[in-house]
Protein backbone atom coordinates (compact mmCIF):
# COMPACT_ATOMS: atom_id res chain seq x y z
CA UNK A 1 0.00 0.00 0.00
CA UNK A 2 2.91 2.52 0.77
CA UNK A 3 4.21 1.92 -2.47
CA UNK A 4 1.29 2.57 -4.34
CA UNK A 5 0.88 5.76 -2.85
CA UNK A 6 4.25 6.63 -3.19
CA UNK A 7 3.93 5.74 -7.08
CA UNK A 8 1.39 8.50 -6.92
CA UNK A 9 2.68 11.34 -5.62
CA UNK A 10 5.82 11.20 -8.35
CA UNK A 11 2.88 10.90 -10.85
CA UNK A 12 1.68 13.76 -9.60
CA UNK A 13 4.90 16.29 -9.13
CA UNK A 14 5.76 14.52 -13.02
CA UNK A 15 2.04 15.67 -14.41
CA UNK A 16 2.55 19.42 -13.06
CA UNK A 17 5.92 19.71 -14.28
CA UNK A 18 4.47 18.56 -17.93
CA UNK A 19 1.29 20.59 -17.60
CA UNK A 20 3.82 24.06 -16.91
CA UNK A 21 6.02 23.46 -19.92
CA UNK A 22 2.86 22.71 -22.20
CA UNK A 23 1.13 25.60 -20.66
CA UNK A 24 3.07 28.58 -20.44
CA UNK A 25 1.46 31.77 -18.47
CA UNK A 26 -0.11 34.34 -20.38
CA UNK A 27 1.55 37.35 -19.06
CA UNK A 28 5.23 35.52 -19.47
CA UNK A 29 7.26 36.60 -22.60
CA UNK A 30 9.63 34.05 -24.45
CA UNK A 31 13.07 36.08 -25.07
CA UNK A 32 15.41 34.97 -27.92
CA UNK A 33 18.80 35.92 -28.86
CA UNK A 34 18.91 38.74 -31.86
CA UNK A 35 21.97 40.17 -33.70
CA UNK A 36 23.66 43.22 -32.10
CA UNK A 37 22.53 46.22 -33.85
CA UNK A 38 24.74 48.97 -35.46
CA UNK A 39 23.45 51.69 -33.26
CA UNK A 40 22.10 49.76 -30.04
CA UNK A 41 20.19 52.26 -27.97
CA UNK A 42 19.20 51.05 -23.85
CA UNK A 43 15.58 49.61 -23.42
CA UNK A 44 12.93 52.40 -22.94
CA UNK A 45 10.33 51.55 -20.34
CA UNK A 46 6.78 52.95 -20.00
CA UNK A 47 3.51 52.19 -17.67
CA UNK A 48 0.86 50.99 -20.01
CA UNK A 49 -1.51 49.83 -17.73
CA UNK A 50 -2.25 48.47 -13.91
CA UNK A 51 -3.61 45.02 -12.83
CA UNK A 52 -4.50 43.69 -9.76
CA UNK A 53 -2.93 40.52 -8.50
CA UNK A 54 -5.98 37.72 -9.10
CA UNK A 55 -4.58 35.16 -6.79
CA UNK A 56 -4.94 37.95 -4.38
CA UNK A 57 -8.19 39.50 -4.90
CA UNK A 58 -9.82 40.43 -2.08
CA UNK A 59 -7.54 39.88 0.34
CA UNK A 60 -5.54 42.71 2.79
CA UNK A 61 -2.55 42.39 0.71
CA UNK A 62 -3.73 42.86 -2.46
CA UNK A 63 -2.08 45.89 -4.68
CA UNK A 64 -2.18 47.13 -8.24
CA UNK A 65 1.03 45.15 -10.04
CA UNK A 66 2.42 47.47 -12.78
CA UNK A 67 2.91 45.82 -15.96
CA UNK A 68 5.95 47.06 -18.49
CA UNK A 69 6.43 46.76 -21.87
CA UNK A 70 8.91 48.05 -24.41
CA UNK A 71 8.49 51.42 -26.19
CA UNK A 72 10.22 52.21 -29.50
CA UNK A 73 13.13 54.89 -29.02
CA UNK A 74 11.74 56.89 -31.88
CA UNK A 75 8.70 57.54 -29.88
CA UNK A 76 10.64 58.13 -26.56
CA UNK A 77 12.59 60.54 -28.29
CA UNK A 78 9.29 62.25 -30.00
CA UNK A 79 7.99 62.54 -26.42
CA UNK A 80 10.99 64.30 -25.25
CA UNK A 81 11.62 66.64 -27.74
CA UNK A 82 8.22 67.70 -27.22
CA UNK A 83 8.62 69.07 -23.72
CA UNK A 84 11.99 70.35 -23.91
CA UNK A 85 12.25 74.47 -24.22
CA UNK A 86 15.21 76.42 -26.60
CA UNK A 87 17.40 79.05 -25.14
CA UNK A 88 15.09 81.49 -27.51
CA UNK A 89 12.22 80.50 -26.08
CA UNK A 90 13.42 81.79 -22.58
CA UNK A 91 11.71 84.81 -20.72
CA UNK A 92 14.01 87.14 -18.39
CA UNK A 93 11.59 88.95 -16.07
CA UNK A 94 13.44 92.63 -15.09
CA UNK A 95 12.57 93.00 -11.27
CA UNK A 96 10.21 96.41 -11.19
CA UNK A 97 12.19 99.58 -10.33
CA UNK A 98 11.85 101.43 -6.53
CA UNK A 99 10.32 104.39 -5.92
CA UNK A 100 11.95 107.73 -6.25
CA UNK A 101 13.50 109.86 -3.43
CA UNK A 102 16.18 113.10 -4.01
CA UNK A 103 17.67 115.46 -1.47
CA UNK A 104 18.27 118.61 -3.48
CA UNK A 105 18.46 117.96 -7.08
CA UNK A 106 19.75 114.47 -8.07
CA UNK A 107 17.77 111.48 -7.45
CA UNK A 108 18.30 108.49 -5.73
CA UNK A 109 16.44 105.14 -6.80
CA UNK A 110 17.40 101.26 -6.79
CA UNK A 111 20.08 101.89 -4.35
CA UNK A 112 21.95 104.42 -6.43
CA UNK A 113 22.14 108.42 -7.12
CA UNK A 114 20.74 109.43 -10.59
CA UNK A 115 21.39 112.78 -12.15
CA UNK A 116 19.03 115.71 -11.98
CA UNK A 117 15.91 116.22 -13.50
CA UNK A 118 16.28 119.93 -13.59
CA UNK A 119 18.65 123.20 -12.76
CA UNK A 120 17.26 126.10 -10.81
CA UNK A 121 13.43 124.40 -10.81
CA UNK A 122 12.85 122.40 -7.55
CA UNK A 123 11.38 119.26 -7.46
CA UNK A 124 8.97 117.12 -5.44
CA UNK A 125 10.91 114.09 -4.65
CA UNK A 126 12.10 114.03 -0.83
CA UNK A 127 14.44 112.57 1.11
CA UNK A 128 14.73 108.70 2.33
CA UNK A 129 16.98 108.24 5.24
CA UNK A 130 19.92 110.88 6.25
CA UNK A 131 20.97 112.07 2.86
CA UNK A 132 24.01 114.95 2.28
CA UNK A 133 24.80 116.93 -0.75
CA UNK A 134 28.10 119.39 -1.06
CA UNK A 135 28.56 122.02 -4.41
CA UNK A 136 29.71 124.30 -6.28
CA UNK A 137 27.84 126.44 -9.29
CA UNK A 138 28.62 129.09 -11.10
CA UNK A 139 27.68 131.12 -14.03
CA UNK A 140 29.35 133.35 -16.72
CA UNK A 141 27.90 136.27 -16.25
CA UNK A 142 25.39 138.52 -14.26
CA UNK A 143 23.58 141.29 -13.38
CA UNK A 144 26.64 142.95 -12.29
CA UNK A 145 27.55 143.85 -15.93
CA UNK A 146 25.61 143.72 -19.43
CA UNK A 147 26.66 139.76 -21.05
CA UNK A 148 27.26 141.03 -24.69
CA UNK A 149 28.55 138.58 -27.80
CA UNK A 150 32.08 137.64 -27.13
CA UNK A 151 34.17 138.88 -30.04
CA UNK A 152 37.05 136.07 -28.86
CA UNK A 153 37.81 133.92 -26.66
CA UNK A 154 40.12 136.92 -24.43
CA UNK A 155 37.09 138.50 -24.37
CA UNK A 156 34.82 136.04 -23.00
CA UNK A 157 37.50 135.44 -20.37
CA UNK A 158 37.48 139.04 -19.49
CA UNK A 159 33.69 138.82 -19.31
CA UNK A 160 33.67 135.86 -17.12
CA UNK A 161 36.54 137.46 -14.37
CA UNK A 162 33.97 140.99 -14.42
CA UNK A 163 30.83 139.48 -14.25
CA UNK A 164 31.16 135.73 -13.70
CA UNK A 165 30.03 134.58 -10.28
CA UNK A 166 30.30 131.42 -8.34
CA UNK A 167 28.62 130.29 -4.99
CA UNK A 168 28.68 127.37 -2.95
CA UNK A 169 25.94 124.91 -1.42
CA UNK A 170 24.91 122.16 1.01
CA UNK A 171 21.92 120.32 1.72
CA UNK A 172 20.93 117.77 4.18
CA UNK A 173 17.65 116.08 3.74
CA UNK A 174 16.12 113.54 6.79
CA UNK A 175 13.08 111.31 7.51
CA UNK A 176 10.68 109.21 4.81
CA UNK A 177 8.88 111.22 2.08
CA UNK A 178 7.53 107.61 1.11
CA UNK A 179 6.04 107.08 4.74
CA UNK A 180 5.25 109.58 6.29
CA UNK A 181 7.32 113.25 4.88
CA UNK A 182 11.22 114.68 4.51
CA UNK A 183 12.64 117.56 5.11
CA UNK A 184 15.66 119.13 3.35
CA UNK A 185 17.93 122.09 4.79
CA UNK A 186 19.82 124.25 1.91
CA UNK A 187 22.44 126.70 2.36
CA UNK A 188 23.99 128.69 -0.42
CA UNK A 189 27.19 131.03 0.20
CA UNK A 190 27.24 134.00 -1.64
CA UNK A 191 30.50 134.20 -3.59
CA UNK A 192 34.12 132.17 -2.49
CA UNK A 193 37.30 133.44 -1.53
CA UNK A 194 39.00 131.76 -3.76
CA UNK A 195 40.31 134.96 -6.60
CA UNK A 196 38.70 134.91 -10.36
CA UNK A 197 41.20 137.27 -12.28
CA UNK A 198 41.48 140.79 -10.37
CA UNK A 199 38.34 139.67 -8.23
CA UNK A 200 38.94 138.84 -4.07
CA UNK A 201 42.28 139.28 -4.31
CA UNK A 202 42.21 141.83 -1.75
CA UNK A 203 39.14 140.23 0.12
CA UNK A 204 39.53 139.57 3.78
CA UNK A 205 36.12 137.74 3.89
CA UNK A 206 35.51 133.86 3.65
CA UNK A 207 32.57 131.33 2.80
CA UNK A 208 30.78 132.07 5.86
CA UNK A 209 30.93 135.55 5.57
CA UNK A 210 27.76 135.74 3.45
CA UNK A 211 25.57 132.78 3.71
CA UNK A 212 21.42 131.79 3.21
CA UNK A 213 19.21 129.06 4.83
CA UNK A 214 16.49 127.42 3.29
CA UNK A 215 13.66 124.93 4.15
CA UNK A 216 11.26 122.39 2.50
CA UNK A 217 8.69 119.43 3.02
CA UNK A 218 8.35 116.90 0.87
CA UNK A 219 5.77 113.84 0.29
CA UNK A 220 5.67 111.18 -2.13
CA UNK A 221 2.74 110.09 -3.34
CA UNK A 222 3.09 106.65 -4.54
CA UNK A 223 6.29 105.61 -6.28
CA UNK A 224 6.31 107.77 -8.94
CA UNK A 225 5.26 111.30 -7.80
CA UNK A 226 5.76 113.49 -5.15
CA UNK A 227 5.60 117.09 -4.15
CA UNK A 228 7.36 119.76 -2.25
CA UNK A 229 6.68 122.63 -0.92
CA UNK A 230 9.49 125.02 0.53
CA UNK A 231 11.31 128.90 1.23
CA UNK A 232 14.57 129.49 -0.48
CA UNK A 233 16.85 131.59 0.93
CA UNK A 234 14.45 131.89 4.19
CA UNK A 235 17.10 133.06 6.56
CA UNK A 236 20.05 135.16 5.38
CA UNK A 237 23.75 135.85 7.76
CA UNK A 238 25.34 138.65 6.19
CA UNK A 239 28.54 141.02 6.53
CA UNK A 240 27.24 142.68 3.56
CA UNK A 241 24.32 144.41 4.77
CA UNK A 242 22.73 145.99 2.11
CA UNK A 243 25.43 145.97 -0.43
CA UNK A 244 24.45 142.54 -1.29
CA UNK A 245 21.28 139.79 -0.92
CA UNK A 246 19.59 136.85 -2.31
CA UNK A 247 15.71 136.86 -2.57
CA UNK A 248 13.63 134.98 -0.98
CA UNK A 249 11.60 132.42 -3.06
CA UNK A 250 8.47 130.19 -1.89
CA UNK A 251 7.60 127.39 -3.97
CA UNK A 252 5.22 124.16 -3.87
CA UNK A 253 5.92 121.92 -7.14
CA UNK A 254 4.71 118.54 -8.22
CA UNK A 255 6.76 115.66 -9.94
CA UNK A 256 6.11 113.12 -11.75
CA UNK A 257 8.65 109.89 -13.28
CA UNK A 258 7.34 108.23 -16.55
CA UNK A 259 8.43 104.98 -16.87
CA UNK A 260 9.09 104.25 -20.21
CA UNK A 261 10.82 101.08 -20.42
CA UNK A 262 11.04 98.08 -18.11
CA UNK A 263 14.31 97.61 -19.25
CA UNK A 264 15.96 100.35 -16.75
CA UNK A 265 19.50 99.53 -18.23
CA UNK A 266 18.20 100.13 -21.59
CA UNK A 267 18.23 103.45 -23.53
CA UNK A 268 15.15 105.88 -22.89
CA UNK A 269 14.14 104.15 -19.87
CA UNK A 270 12.42 107.33 -17.80
CA UNK A 271 10.92 110.40 -18.44
CA UNK A 272 10.25 113.39 -15.78
CA UNK A 273 7.85 116.16 -15.43
CA UNK A 274 7.55 118.69 -12.78
CA UNK A 275 5.55 122.04 -12.71
CA UNK A 276 4.31 124.23 -9.93
CA UNK A 277 4.07 127.64 -8.42
CA UNK A 278 7.26 130.47 -7.31
CA UNK A 279 7.95 133.89 -6.79
CA UNK A 280 11.08 135.42 -5.61
CA UNK A 281 13.93 134.57 -7.75
CA UNK A 282 11.31 132.97 -9.99
CA UNK A 283 9.27 135.70 -11.16
CA UNK A 284 9.36 137.19 -14.69
CA UNK A 285 12.56 140.00 -14.70
CA UNK A 286 9.39 142.85 -15.46
CA UNK A 287 7.03 141.77 -12.78
CA UNK A 288 11.04 142.05 -10.73
CA UNK A 289 11.07 145.86 -11.97
CA UNK A 290 7.60 146.50 -11.26
CA UNK A 291 8.07 145.43 -7.87
CA UNK A 292 11.37 147.63 -7.16
CA UNK A 293 9.52 150.40 -8.62
CA UNK A 294 6.70 149.95 -6.35
CA UNK A 295 9.01 149.76 -3.22
CA UNK A 296 10.98 152.73 -4.04
CA UNK A 297 7.46 154.61 -4.30
CA UNK A 298 6.20 153.40 -0.80
CA UNK A 299 9.56 154.10 0.99
CA UNK A 300 9.26 157.74 -0.54
CA UNK A 301 12.26 157.48 -3.21
CA UNK A 302 11.88 158.84 -6.95
CA UNK A 303 11.54 157.21 -8.78
CA UNK A 304 9.43 156.26 -12.61
CA UNK A 305 6.42 158.00 -12.58
CA UNK A 306 6.68 159.52 -8.84
CA UNK A 307 8.81 162.38 -7.70
CA UNK A 308 8.81 162.50 -4.10
CA UNK A 309 9.19 165.60 -1.69
CA UNK A 310 12.99 164.98 -0.50
CA UNK A 311 15.69 162.79 -1.73
CA UNK A 312 15.45 159.90 0.26
CA UNK A 313 19.32 158.24 1.27
CA UNK A 314 20.40 155.90 -0.07
CA UNK A 315 19.89 153.10 2.79
CA UNK A 316 16.85 153.45 2.42
CA UNK A 317 16.39 153.17 -1.32
CA UNK A 318 18.47 150.01 -1.02
CA UNK A 319 17.03 148.35 1.25
CA UNK A 320 13.40 148.87 -0.61
CA UNK A 321 15.60 147.18 -3.83
CA UNK A 322 15.96 144.37 -1.57
CA UNK A 323 12.67 143.73 0.04
CA UNK A 324 10.94 143.97 -3.08
CA UNK A 325 13.19 141.50 -4.63
CA UNK A 326 11.42 138.81 -2.08
CA UNK A 327 8.40 136.89 -2.68
CA UNK A 328 5.95 138.99 -4.12
CA UNK A 329 3.62 137.91 -7.44
CA UNK A 330 3.41 134.03 -7.82
CA UNK A 331 4.39 132.61 -11.32
CA UNK A 332 4.50 129.45 -13.00
CA UNK A 333 7.94 127.18 -13.17
CA UNK A 334 8.20 123.59 -14.34
CA UNK A 335 10.83 121.38 -15.91
CA UNK A 336 11.04 118.14 -17.75
CA UNK A 337 13.83 115.74 -18.58
CA UNK A 338 14.32 112.62 -20.69
CA UNK A 339 16.43 109.76 -19.47
CA UNK A 340 18.65 109.07 -22.38
CA UNK A 341 20.59 106.30 -21.14
CA UNK A 342 21.49 105.86 -17.18
CA UNK A 343 23.71 108.40 -15.76
CA UNK A 344 22.74 110.57 -18.76
CA UNK A 345 19.65 113.04 -18.34
CA UNK A 346 18.69 115.86 -21.30
CA UNK A 347 16.72 118.74 -19.12
CA UNK A 348 14.43 121.67 -20.66
CA UNK A 349 13.03 124.27 -18.02
CA UNK A 350 11.11 127.06 -17.57
CA UNK A 351 12.27 129.33 -14.87
CA UNK A 352 9.97 131.11 -14.31
CA UNK A 353 11.47 134.27 -16.08
CA UNK A 354 13.12 131.81 -19.48
CA UNK A 355 13.93 128.76 -20.98
CA UNK A 356 17.04 127.17 -20.04
CA UNK A 357 18.33 124.01 -21.51
CA UNK A 358 21.01 121.71 -20.49
CA UNK A 359 21.93 117.99 -19.47
CA UNK A 360 22.93 116.10 -16.52
CA UNK A 361 25.50 113.51 -16.47
CA UNK A 362 26.87 110.87 -13.07
CA UNK A 363 29.83 109.50 -14.70
CA UNK A 364 30.15 107.01 -12.14
CA UNK A 365 27.47 104.06 -11.35
CA UNK A 366 28.49 103.55 -7.37
CA UNK A 367 29.29 107.16 -6.69
CA UNK A 368 27.54 110.39 -6.16
CA UNK A 369 29.35 113.02 -8.07
CA UNK A 370 26.60 114.85 -10.62
CA UNK A 371 27.93 117.69 -12.81
CA UNK A 372 25.08 119.73 -14.75
CA UNK A 373 25.48 122.14 -17.40
CA UNK A 374 22.90 124.77 -18.40
CA UNK A 375 22.45 126.98 -21.09
CA UNK A 376 20.13 129.83 -20.07
CA UNK A 377 17.99 132.80 -21.00
CA UNK A 378 17.59 131.24 -24.34
CA UNK A 379 13.94 133.61 -25.47
CA UNK A 380 14.36 137.05 -26.50
CA UNK A 381 12.09 138.49 -23.54
CA UNK A 382 12.63 140.93 -21.10
CA UNK A 383 15.74 139.52 -20.15
CA UNK A 384 16.99 140.74 -23.57
CA UNK A 385 15.47 144.39 -22.45
CA UNK A 386 11.85 146.05 -22.93
CA UNK A 387 10.10 148.63 -21.46
CA UNK A 388 8.07 147.58 -17.99
CA UNK A 389 4.22 149.20 -17.75
CA UNK A 390 4.32 151.09 -14.39
CA UNK A 391 1.35 153.59 -13.30
CA UNK A 392 1.90 157.48 -14.04
CA UNK A 393 4.29 156.40 -16.68
CA UNK A 394 2.81 156.24 -20.07
CA UNK A 395 6.10 155.36 -21.77
CA UNK A 396 7.38 152.76 -19.52
CA UNK A 397 10.17 152.07 -17.68
CA UNK A 398 13.30 151.03 -19.26
CA UNK A 399 15.14 147.99 -17.35
CA UNK A 400 18.23 148.79 -16.49
CA UNK A 401 21.27 147.79 -19.13
CA UNK A 402 23.14 146.21 -16.46
CA UNK A 403 19.87 143.59 -15.61
CA UNK A 404 19.88 142.61 -19.17
CA UNK A 405 21.69 140.11 -21.46
CA UNK A 406 22.53 139.58 -25.31
CA UNK A 407 23.47 136.43 -25.21
CA UNK A 408 22.76 133.32 -23.36
CA UNK A 409 24.30 132.55 -20.36
CA UNK A 410 25.88 129.63 -19.25
CA UNK A 411 25.93 127.58 -15.67
CA UNK A 412 27.25 124.86 -14.07
CA UNK A 413 26.47 122.63 -10.93
CA UNK A 414 29.16 120.32 -9.40
CA UNK A 415 27.81 118.48 -6.66
CA UNK A 416 28.58 115.86 -4.71
CA UNK A 417 25.59 113.53 -3.39
CA UNK A 418 25.63 111.29 -0.28
CA UNK A 419 23.25 108.52 1.36
CA UNK A 420 23.79 107.69 4.76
Amino acid sequence: MRSLIHSFQWYKVALTASLALVHPSADAQTWQRTTEPNDPSPLKWSLVNQTTDLKNQGTPKSAPVPQWKAVEPAEVIHAETESETSDSDVVVVDLPSGTTFANDRALWRDDQWHPQISNTVPIGFGPKGVMANIGISGIDCTASGICTQPEDWDDYQRQLEEFGEAQADIALGFGDAEKLFGITLTGSFEETNLPIGDRNTNEDKNILSNYYLGVDLSRNIGPDTAVRVGVKNWIDVKECGLDCGFPKSAYGVISQRFRLNPNQNSWFPNAYLTAGMGNGEFRPLDEQVRSSIAAQRSAGCSTYGYLADKPCNSDTLRRAVLDAANYGQLTPIGAAAIEVYPGLNAIGEWSGRNLNLGFSVRPFEDFGLVFTSMWNNLLQNCDYGCKVDVPDYPEGAPIPDNMTTERAVWSFRLSLDMKF
